[in-house]
């Protein structure tokens, strides 16, 4: 769910009121980032956000780092992958936690929820939207899915509400949720773009990298490159020290 929905405001009050709302759901316009580059002394930790509706339901296989059905699945949705690093507010890389991820498809339905509705976009036979994997010694993961479009959703069953593009992320351990996040695709890209980042080479010739380009089956990529016929979107996750 985008952090600007008023479910989202409901659970974390701290957000501030947007008053051209105030009377109908109590809601706030907030944005969050990802997480400031290694570098950085000391990192501001990554934004929770709820989870949404159509998170996939308790039991399903989550797949791999693929959001495609089958590594040859063609989907009518621009290519897109999704890297950065998993790290702790003193920078230092998170590995063998496990990421999620889920998003809509390239026309903002939710195929494999049941609770997904006629008319909420077209299917997509081609796109399972939803994957997993575990971050590498490094800290980085990389996915490949398609940029998904906003849509629009009546909220409570009165209110009209246009969600941003948008994918869903929980960092998790033995089971359970340490964070649940959102990446808003056009604030981050506007705000941190790929090639910005010091170490970009180094995601480049990351492990997640590697992995994602021997599941997808992709041409290697140049050491400074970026994933051929890909949109690249940069998003770095901070956990609280706790490990």
């Amino acid at each position: 769910m985008h952090p600007s929905d008023p479910r989202a405001d409901w659970l974390q009050p701290r957000r501030r009121f947007n008053a051209a709302l105030l009377a109908l759901s109590l809601g706030a316009c907030t944005s969050h980032s990802g997480a400031q580059p290694a570098s950085a002394q000391s990192l501001r930790p990554t934004s929770r956000a709820f989870e949404g509706p159509y998170r996939p339901p308790e039991g399903t296989v989550w797949g791999g780092i693929d959001l495609m059905t089958s590594r040859d699945a063609s989907s009518p949705g621009n290519p897109l992958v999704l890297a950065g690093r998993l790290l702790n507010t003193s920078g230092r890389p998170q590995a063998g936690l496990e990421l999620q991820v889920w998003q809509a498809n390239f026309s903002g339905r939710y195929d494999y929820h049941p609770g997904e509705k006629a008319g909420h976009g077209r299917p997509d036979a081609a796109f399972r939207g939803y994957g997993q994997s575990e971050v590498d010694p490094e800290g980085w993961y990389a996915f490949r899915t398609i940029r998904p479009v906003g849509y629009r959703r009546t909220l409570f069953g009165v209110v009209p509400w246009t969600f941003v593009p948008h994918i869903h992320v929980a960092v998790r351990s033995g089971g359970r949720d340490l964070l649940l996040t959102q990446v808003d695709l056009d604030e981050v890209a506007a705000r941190r773009p790929a090639l910005a980042f010091a170490d970009h080479a180094a995601l480049m010739r990351s492990e997640g990298m590697r992995r994602l380009v021997a599941a997808t089956g992709s041409a290697a990529v140049a050491e400074a490159g970026t994933p051929a016929g890909a949109e690249l979107i940069r998003f770095d996750i901070v956990l609280e020290n706790t490990r």
